[in-house]
């Protein structure tokens, strides 16, 4: 046996030595950082953030919790200033239970797991406090959610689609028409709609619509001739409004504009997919056996390979967490009860 395991004395080993390094930055652990809001990071950290989470989720088995933290709890109402100060007025929603904000503010706190802030004229349904999942109906206003739990233990329902949250911080905004925006801070959120499913990640957006689910998400800084158009071909557009709407998201794509088209390569009909095709594959190359003829056919598998070459990750670490949803009709609580709060 080396003694310098022990004691550090004699010939180190080189095994020894090199896990030494690897270990010494976890000799102490920083601080806890501050939550609150933080600029959108660039796109390509985000395959270094979806291999960390998916230590995360590979450690999950060894735990012996049997259901997400404050499982059946009701959840913790704060009233708010407009400031965003407490004004000392409490209460809690257990599930079933519908909250109105009115003309204030209020703080829930989704069991252990994060926190929400409802802004005025916001009305949300609690449907369950932690059983399968906590989740939130929003039938209408704006709801900013930080949640800090593993991927797919947060849920908002919205008239137009369901959001899963992935570990992350956003805001989402739903109006009284049932159409909706959703607004990415940090990590990512998975959005769906009877297997229509939108990938948004940080400084990302994403646009709702009633009756068709989640629009094709772009990240904010795109050009607003492409955020325009791109809008045109979500909303509906008919006959010649579409070819051209498309070729002005082809024209003004950038490479970071990946993230749209390979969304909308399932989105449109198979005639325009092999334009869209021609213009991805000059920003990001197809990876061997993905093919133009595959994709205009719409093979799934070549889709999915295509979309790990993106720079966001593989696509197993979302499609994972949101698959579980897909088959879960959207539920809004009875209204029979009001919150127990004292707004």
């Amino acid at each position: 046996m080396s003694e310098y395991l022990w004691d550090g004395a004699g010939e180190p080993d080189p095994e020894i030595v090199r896990l030494e390094a690897v270990l010494r930055p976890l000799r102490r652990l920083p601080p806890a950082p501050a939550l609150e809001a933080r600029a959108p990071r660039p796109w390509l950290e985000w395959p270094a953030l979806a291999a960390a989470a998916a230590v995360v989720l590979a450690l999950l088995p060894l735990t012996t919790r049997t259901s997400p933290p404050g499982a059946g709890e009701a959840w913790q109402v704060e009233w708010l200033h407009a400031s965003g100060t407490p004004d000392r007025r409490e209460g809690r929603i257990a599930a079933g239970e519908w909250l109105d904000t009115g003309e204030g503010r209020a703080r829930l706190d989704v069991g252990r797991i994060g926190q929400v802030v409802l802004e005025p004229s916001t009305r949300v349904g609690l449907v369950d406090t932690g059983r399968r999942a906590h989740r939130l109906s929003l039938a209408r206003g704006t709801l900013h959610a930080m949640i800090w739990a593993p991927p797919g233990q947060f849920v908002v329902d919205t008239p137009a689609a369901r959001a899963v949250d992935l570990g992350c911080e956003y805001t989402l905004t739903v109006g009284a028409d049932g159409t909706g925006l959703l607004r990415v801070e940090t990590g990512w959120v998975g959005f769906e709609y009877h297997r229509l499913q939108s990938l948004v990640p940080a400084g990302a957006v994403c646009r709702t619509y009633g009756g068709r689910g989640p629009g094709t998400p772009r990240f904010e800084s795109a050009t607003a001739h492409f955020a325009q158009a791109l809008d045109e071909l979500d909303s509906g557009a008919r006959d010649g409004r579409v070819a051209a709407a498309l070729s002005r998201v082809l024209a003004e794509a950038r490479p970071r504009d990946a993230l749209s088209l390979w969304h909308l390569l399932s989105r449109v009909d198979p005639p325009d997919r092999g334009s869209i095709w021609d213009r991805l594959a000059t920003l990001v190359p197809p990876p061997d056996g993905v093919t133009r003829e595959g994709i205009v056919a719409g093979d799934t598998a070549m889709l999915e390979r295509w979309w790990d070459e993106l720079g966001f990750g593989s696509s197993e670490f979302w499609r994972d967490w949101t698959r579980r949803w897909s088959d879960v009709e959207p539920t809004l609580p009875a209204e029979a009860r009001r919150a127990n709060t004292s707004r």
